[in-house]
């Protein structure tokens, strides 16, 4: 049996020059059906954070909506229901697959720092571990 779980998006760390985020002052939200295992194994209702490494960070606050709930009134997600995804597959935002520019070789490439998966944005732990020889 699934749930609705509303999930609403924040921008706690803004990196921009003049400390301001465009969407700011706007409701985001996507409400998705997820089975209630899943959000047991979640521990909803809680916050996932993802940090992109520039300054600007992203908070998703994940809840269960009553029964009945109308869904709430939204802008579209701002472009981030990749992190709703990741959230329901992994429980996190985060790439949970990084390697090294020559994940075949396990070389460094560019200056020696580990890069994001290039995989990511679609379901792929068994290309990854294809790719890593596992």
């Amino acid at each position: 049996m699934s749930v609705r779980v509303i999930f609403r998006l924040s921008m706690p760390n803004v990196g921009s020059h003049n400390g301001q985020w465009s969407g700011q002052g706007r409701d985001y939200n996507i409400v998705r059906s997820v089975p209630q295992a899943r959000v047991a194994e979640l521990q909803l209702p809680r916050g996932f954070f993802h940090n992109f490494g520039d300054g600007w960070g992203a908070g998703v606050y994940a809840s269960v909506m009553a029964k009945g709930e109308k869904r709430p009134k939204s802008a579209r997600f701002y472009d981030f229901d990749w992190m709703v995804d990741r959230i329901i597959r992994w429980g996190d935002t985060q790439c949970r697959h990084e390697w090294f520019d020559d994940p075949k070789s396990g070389q460094p490439g560019f200056e020696g720092k580990w890069i994001r998966c290039r995989l990511c944005q679609e379901g792929h732990r068994e290309q990854v571990q294809k790719e890593l020889g596992k």
